[in-house]
């Protein structure tokens, strides 16, 4: 069923009579109360009806926060259990409707349950999961991004590849070597693990099995490696040189930044060259540029990662069959949040603006399939060698 038929009413348990027991029935005979908004079990009417803990704390936050939501189709979206997550606005009038009262949320609501400083110490950063009922989810996930940015640098030296550029007392960029063929094989090892990690936050992707999250990563992990580097060459390099995340550059021109003996080289590598300069110049069409022309920023960054991963063209369509309705909330959580980091940016150009940022996801799925490519020709070719989790995932 979908999750944007008319509704359906569920019954009231205020409505169903409860007859006495003899001593022969069974307990089991009884049904649980159930939620008057979603239909899930139901763990309190501390706000005036019957709810369940996820419609509770929904309807707590959407109060507490004053919170503004819209729907985008005709304000009657059915709302169960499944589907409780694709439409907050019409989430949040069933809560009324059921009788929750927002003069019920008390101080201690507003405040919120204390943490012990156990709960603290057992909480770790690496089994954080965020969901569509998170206050500020891209923010969230922006801020992850952050920290697996910091990671980058260290990555590349723990692997054993030397540092790629050099800063002065200024904190000026004095001089950066060229990309080689060890950071290649640690850059894509590092786009592996870190689109993991930032899939295996997001509970859709945590539930798949092995063989459909390595079928997702495939092409996800090289999107997410095109949008880190995509913002690091458009706020840092020089127009024409795309660099990859530990600071080593790709220029078209196969022999910029090599001595000029090698190019005596140029006759019998003919093949190489023309495919480096069409590979390193669709980069920079696709993504480096149109980065680079439109100013995006970390936040946006992070939308376009998590859409491109709700949104796999991997040939199992249907990945996420049986969470249909946690990824139609999913996703419309991050197109609205997409949307008023658009209207914060730039007021009058909101609208074209979420449009233009929204046409990067064709842009960069052009770019993964120029990667693929060049990855697949260079190995047949044998121009490099590549690391054995690589060619696991993506050339087999």
């Amino acid at each position: 069923m979908s999750p944007f038929e008319n509704q359906i009413p569920i019954v009231n348990s205020e409505d169903v009579i409860l007859l006495s027991s003899t001593s022969s029935a069974s307990t089991s005979d009884f049904k649980p109360e159930v939620c008057e908004v979603c239909g899930d079990r139901v763990n309190s009417r501390r706000y005036g009806a019957s709810a369940c803990l996820g419609c509770t704390v929904f309807f707590r936050r959407a109060i507490v926060n004053k919170m503004q939501y819209r729907c985008l189709r005709d304000q009657n979206c059915f709302i169960s259990h499944t589907y409780r997550c694709a439409c907050r606005y019409c989430r949040f009038q069933k809560c009324l409707r059921v009788g929750m009262q927002p003069s019920a949320i008390q101080r201690r609501d507003i405040v919120g349950p204390r943490k012990t400083s156990r709960d603290e110490k057992s909480r770790s950063p690496d089994v954080i999961i965020i969901d569509a009922e998170s206050e500020n989810f891209l923010q969230e996930w922006a801020s992850f991004q952050k920290v697996q940015f910091s990671e980058h640098l260290q990555y590349f030296i723990d692997h054993q590849v030397d540092v790629a550029f050099h800063k002065d007392n200024s904190d000026f960029v004095k001089f950066r070597r060229r990309a080689r063929a060890a950071d290649v094989n640690i850059m894509l090892k590092l786009a592996l693990k870190q689109a993991s990690e930032w899939g295996n936050r997001l509970k859709l992707f945590k539930k798949l099995n092995v063989e459909s999250k390595k079928s997702v990563l495939a092409e996800y992990c090289l999107a997410f490696m095109l949008i880190d580097q995509g913002l690091k060459t458009s706020k840092e390099a020089d127009l024409g040189i795309w660099l990859l995340q530990n600071g080593s550059f790709m220029h078209p021109d196969y022999f910029f930044g090599l001595p000029v003996d090698n190019t005596v080289f140029a006759e019998s590598m003919k093949v190489k060259i023309q495919l480096h300069q069409n590979f390193v110049s669709e980069l920079l069409h696709c993504v480096g540029n149109p980065f680079r022309k439109l100013e995006i920023d970390e936040v946006e960054c992070a939308a376009l990662k998590t859409i491109l991963l709700l949104t796999p063209s991997c040939s199992k369509r249907a990945i996420y069959a049986g969470q249909e309705g946690a990824l139609a909330g999913f996703y419309q959580k991050c197109m609205e949040e997409l949307m008023e980091h658009s209207r914060n940016k730039d007021t009058e150009r909101a609208a074209e603006r979420f449009g233009e940022i929204m046409l990067l996801i064709g842009s960069i799925r052009c770019g993964v399939k120029t990667i693929y490519n060049q990855t697949r020709v260079s190995d047949l070719f044998n121009f490099m060698r590549f690391d054995d989790t690589v060619k696991e995932i993506l050339l087999t």
